[in-house]
């Protein structure tokens, strides 16, 4: 495994800060993609609604329950976000 240069990392970071989101299977969800289903007035299945199936259905059953756990962790970081917004 080739060990990162620390322009390397710094190249990572930078992309960070300006909101640029390296190709991962990590699930992310943002405000943009949350506001829309509050305006519902019953949301059903809102994991689901975020679920991106192009990774999500290429990983084994054991990185299924990650990707969902990591998922809703960041849905109810993204809810906490908007909640202290309003």
């Amino acid at each position: 495994m080739q060990q990162a240069t620390v322009h390397d990392m710094a190249k990572r970071a930078k992309s960070r800060l300006r909101g640029k989101r390296e190709s991962s299977t990590r699930p992310y969800v943002t405000p943009d993609m949350v506001r829309p289903m509050l305006d519902e007035e019953i949301v059903l299945n809102p994991l689901g609604r975020l679920t991106d199936h192009s990774v999500f259905d290429k990983l084994d059953e054991a990185g299924k329950q990650r990707y969902m756990l990591e998922l809703a962790e960041s849905y109810n970081r993204c809810l906490e976000k908007l909640k202290k917004m309003a």
